[in-house]
């Protein structure tokens, strides 16, 4: 795994100074932290042989919590000691305001939250780095792979994209917990559609299904750089296949459509905000209680489904859960 993991003192950078600034505003004995986040992306995207406008984006704000017989937060992208100051205060002012209200006791939390301070590092190099690697080769490789969905005069439209993404974040508390970590992100897509005047159809791939942690090098397992012609044929292909047959037949689910399933039907269910309820005026509750923990049967025998943040390559890997 070409990635560390470290307890090593971190470096110096924008969000380590805005850490120290918002520490020195935190009140003697006030249960809070705050998590800094800088996204750095940029897309290069090629449609029907014409390279699109540049897409860059550089963002940079804080999340604060503050555990003050409630829960509460506050975003800001004004990093400033005035801008944090305000943040964390607005955040308790929050917490006040919620406690005795919520359905989690955050009050019964707060026993046991101070010697919890987490520290380390953690940093996902990429062999081939987005931003690393000229601009120049960045648009020639998207647009070799465009060039490569021309197979047939029926396609009408078509296109390649590479959505690289730079991510630091940084999460430290009052109480001492301090975890810095950075990824390389890169996000592919092909798409080919084809007309005959009367039926349009479209195939895709990529997109945020086939996307990884990495580089350039991360490609060779998404179908990238060698999938654009079959695509492009299928695209046709689909324009004079039959309907969809209305009788009952068994389904088979694509991986991509599968990804979405599991989204769906078992990500959203699980979400912990969602069990306990304080999600439910905003997004829902969830069939699943508390109590089915540890014996309930989710899905038929022959369910198997995992998750490791520690398996290289994946998009969520990571080494703390911040």
């Amino acid at each position: 795994m070409t990635a560390s993991l470290t307890s090593a003192p971190l470096t110096d950078s924008p969000l380590r100074a805005a850490a120290q600034r918002f520490l020195a505003w935190v009140p003697a004995g006030v249960q809070a932290s705050i998590r800094l986040y800088r996204e750095k992306s940029e897309t290069v995207s090629v449609r029907r042989g014409v390279l699109e406008p540049l897409s860059a984006q550089d963002d940079l704000g804080a999340m604060v919590t503050v555990l003050d017989g409630g829960l509460g937060y506050a975003a800001t992208s004004d990093l400033s000691s005035s801008g944090l100051r305000a943040a964390l205060e607005r955040a308790r002012l929050w917490a006040q305001q919620t406690a005795g209200k919520t359905v989690t006791d955050f009050a019964a939390v707060q026993q046991f939250q101070p010697g919890f301070a987490p520290k380390g590092q953690f940093h996902h190099q990429a062999r081939q780095s987005w931003f690393g690697t000229p601009l120049a080769d960045r648009i020639a490789l998207v647009k070799d792979q465009e060039a490569r969905l021309a197979v047939d005069s029926r396609l009408v439209d078509r296109q390649a994209s590479l959505w690289g993404l730079s991510v630091d974040t940084l999460l430290v508390s009052a109480a001492g917990a301090d975890i810095a970590q950075s990824y390389d992100l890169l996000v592919p897509y092909l798409q080919a559609v084809a007309s005959d005047g009367r039926e349009t159809t479209l195939r895709s791939l990529g997109g945020r299904g086939s996307c990884r942690q990495g580089g350039l090098e991360s490609l060779g397992d998404t179908g990238f750089l060698t999938d654009g012609p079959r695509i492009a044929a299928e695209a046709v292909e689909l324009l004079t296949a039959p309907d969809c047959p209305t009788d009952q037949r068994h389904v088979l689910l694509m991986p991509d459509q599968m990804y979405l399933q599991i989204h769906e039907s078992i990500g959203h269910p699980l979400e912990l905000d969602r069990i306990l309820g304080d999600e439910r005026n905003y997004a829902g509750t969830s069939f699943v209680t508390p109590d089915l923990f540890g014996h309930y049967q989710y899905g038929s025998p022959l369910l198997n489904i995992t998750f490791d943040p520690s398996v290289d390559g994946e998009f969520a890997s990571y080494a703390f859960d911040d």
